[in-house]
């Protein structure tokens, strides 16, 4: 029994005498420190990847706007979503924030048959609205 006693007196003296109490310091590079925030922040994105139907794209600036009119007064619902890009030296006007192909399909052939040559590009689409 008295074994058993100093072996027990023996194995908590030795975690009270090894047990270590303190703050580790890590002292870095400021380069380190730029690296992993420009990491951070191209993988912390709110980016949605979706789809547009793009309705036009040429270098006359006068048709972009009346062919984004045009989309506003038929398809009024859809205001909101029309967007008008220059990007040198071309207009683009496109239509939709679809996160389904799909979807964005079946309003690409409603505009197939009223506007012509639309088709569908991949493209950062607007965050749904949460109620």
């Amino acid at each position: 029994m008295k074994g058993i006693y100093a072996l027990l007196i023996l194995l908590t003296s030795s975690f009270v005498a090894f047990s270590q109490d303190g703050n580790v310091e890590v002292i870095g590079d400021a380069e380190v420190e730029l690296l992993l925030d420009k990491k951070i922040a191209s993988v912390d994105t709110t980016d949605l990847w979706g789809y547009r139907i793009q309705v036009y794209f040429g270098n006359d600036r006068k048709e972009a706007k009346k062919t984004e009119q045009l989309l506003k007064s038929r398809y009024p619902e859809l205001s909101t979503e029309i967007y008008t890009d220059y990007y040198q030296p071309n207009w683009k006007v496109r239509v939709g924030n679809f996160y389904r192909k799909i979807d964005a399909q079946k309003l690409m052939m409603k505009l197939e048959n009223e506007f012509g040559d639309v088709f569908l590009v991949r493209d950062i689409i607007d965050l749904p609205t949460i109620f």
